[in-house]
């Protein structure tokens, strides 16, 4: 797997139990989270893309739906990701056996803040975080982003892992090879199999 670029999704691949929306929506009075999500994902995507705050998106929410402004940032209030040991593992391996591997993430501000001040980005050698390219998946041009920065890599060299299978779809698009992420042992299958390396 000689000059290969592995890219791999944070939330659903590295860490679980990240989503913290519906406890936002309970937290400010809001009963159909799913219907808000669709109403507001804009407000969402802006704050992934860096356009606004984490803090300014529930103000704009809470005005939105005529509620009061919450007094503490419930995306950070209610965010505790659980790391999933198996892809670390499955990280460090491609690590130790001479690949870069980076992390190409959707994120909001204080969640980003999160990850580094826990370390749950350590085991990467790079993070390309949407907040701070203003690119989120799955425009491509999140991907051209990370290429250029790479600047080493062809998109036939890269791998991509996400659990959403339209970011995986877009990265597809591109010549990308891209998996729908389920497990690291999954993963780790599908890089044997596009490659003919054992790992």
């Amino acid at each position: 797997m000689k000059n290969t670029l592995f890219i791999f999704d944070m939330g659903g691949v590295v860490t679980r139990s990240f989503w913290v929306w519906e406890n936002i929506c309970r937290a400010m009075g809001i009963s159909d989270a799913d219907s808000a999500a669709k109403k507001h994902g804009g407000l969402i995507d802006a704050a992934c893309r860096g356009d606004i705050s984490s803090a300014e998106s529930l103000a704009l929410l809470a005005r939105r739906e005529n509620l009061a402004a919450p007094k503490e940032n419930y995306w950070l209030s209610f965010f505790k990701p659980e790391v999933n040991e198996d892809t670390v593992r499955l990280v460090e391996e491609l690590r130790a056996a001479g690949n870069r591997v980076v992390c190409g993430t959707n994120v909001i501000d204080v969640h980003y803040d999160y990850h580094i001040t826990h370390g749950q980005y350590d085991c990467f050698d790079k993070v390309y975080a949407s907040h701070l390219m203003r690119q989120i998946k799955p425009d491509i041009t999140f991907w051209h982003y990370i290429k250029a920065a790479e600047k080493s890599y062809d998109f036939k060299d890269i791998f991509f892992f996400d659990d959403m299978p339209e970011n995986v779809a877009a990265a597809q698009s591109l010549g990308i090879h891209a998996h729908v992420y389920t497990s690291a042992e999954d993963a780790r299958a599908y890089i044997q199999s596009s490659t003919g390396e054992r790992m």
